[in-house]
């Protein structure tokens, strides 16, 4: 069923404040205006409604007054306007550079609402398949062949310097080698592993890895790397200090980008703020709910569910859905950070029962392919979050069933 028809205005717009939002966050917000002015000028000889965009900069506090597209803007074909707005997004991976464009393409996806994202798709702006080419296009370039002891060495390495560069080598070494040890009881794969204390021995690598690693099977390899280096970024954050993540994705080359993607490893999945976890969930609850009923309905009908369980789980008392701005995008639904602060494990319970106690009220028929439906709008990125945080969405499908 084709979509209905947006503005060119509020396209452009939502791809525009949702690019500075992703280059912003890596650099600044500064450096976003550039790289986008740069590809708008590029850009304007072809297409020359570009002319009605201005990128504003710096001394607007918000993203959205950051750019200023006029109404003209809607006079001209949506097919244009499609293919403009691709072109755009190659640009900017072009200037941004192959590492950073990998990333780029994902988080933009995930920064984009989902009505937009399909609307995108019809008109010729699709994410998937862009990412998909650009990983084809990774892997057809790449020379190297690449084992697993390679890229557990490359990890191991990496981390390492990003340890020393901020807590010293005495440290690094300490904490990368308790880390190692500790995982290594479930994790197999990282008893291949040797971390050389270079302050007592000299010359020789910090890191050694066994060959016969490379007979893994890699999503196991890949299991076991995503879960050190997350184990690592959270005990950081925690304290405070710094992202790992964020310097680790500044030193992938896109060899690695695309073989840890092959392997499994989803940095993005890390690094999700809770905000943003409880945002995405309750935009698609009431997207779900909204296919059978009114929007209004759907939003009254989850900020019910939320109250019911407020008693139990406080923080549910922090979200507010702002139902008259829902139709704009996910910042219609206000979440501070202080939740920031809520333990994962009872974030996880609390959403949980929210989602138990919504598919019960809907009864057989709305709450038969309800999981499903959830997983399809929620995105893979954020399904693997969620059951990270004890969110157990095969449980719930397996009570639906027992029930029918």
């Amino acid at each position: 069923m084709r979509m209905p028809q947006m503005a060119n205005k509020d396209i452009l717009g939502i791809i525009l404040r949702s690019t500075i939002d992703v280059i912003g966050r890596r650099t600044s917000e500064a450096y976003a205006n550039v790289i986008i002015s740069n590809a708008l000028n590029e850009l304007k000889e072809k297409y020359n409604f570009l002319h009605f965009i201005e990128i504003k900069g710096t001394q607007y506090n918000e993203i959205f007054d950051a750019v200023d597209i006029k109404q003209d803007i809607n006079n001209f074909e949506t097919k244009e306007i499609g293919e403009a707005a691709k072109f755009f997004i190659i640009k900017i991976i072009g200037e941004i550079g192959k590492s950073a464009g990998y990333y780029f393409l994902r988080e933009i996806k995930e920064d984009i609402p989902y009505d937009y994202e399909q609307y995108m798709k019809e008109i010729g702006v699709d994410f998937d398949f862009l990412q998909l080419q650009f990983i084809t296009d990774i892997k057809s370039n790449s020379k190297l062949q690449i084992e697993n002891s390679d890229v557990l060495k490359f990890t191991f390495k990496t981390l390492f310097d990003i340890l020393d560069g901020e807590i010293g080598r005495d440290s690094a070494y300490i904490t990368l080698s308790e880390y190692n040890l500790r995982l290594s009881t479930k994790y197999e794969v990282l008893r291949y592993i040797k971390i050389n204390d270079i302050r007592i021995i000299q010359g020789i690598d910090v890191i050694n890895v066994d060959k016969n690693v490379d007979s893994f099977n890699p999503t196991l390899v890949g299991t076991a790397i995503q879960k050190i280096i997350q184990e690592l970024n959270f005990s950081y954050i925690e304290q405070g200090n710094f992202s790992i993540i964020e310097k680790l994705k500044d030193r992938l080359n896109s060899d690695y980008i695309y073989k840890l993607g092959e392997m499994g490893v989803d940095l993005n999945v890390i690094q999700l703020k809770q905000s943003l976890i409880v945002k995405h969930v309750i935009k698609a609850l009431i997207d779900i709910v909204n296919e059978t009923t009114t929007q209004s309905y759907a939003v009254l009908m989850v900020n019910n569910m939320l109250k019911k369980h407020e008693d139990r789980f406080e923080y549910l008392k922090l979200i507010n859905i702002d139902g008259s701005r829902f139709s704009e995008d996910i910042d219609a639904i206000i979440v501070p950070e202080e939740i920031e602060q809520v333990r994962e494990s009872e974030l996880g319970r609390g959403l949980q029962k929210v989602m138990e106690t919504l598919i019960k009220s809907l009864g057989d028929e709305a709450g038969r392919n309800f999981v499903e439906k959830f997983k399809k709008r929620l995105g893979k990125a954020y399904i693997l979050r969620i059951e990270e945080i004890g969110v157990n969405l095969h449980m719930m499908e397996l009570r639906k069933n027992l029930i029918w």
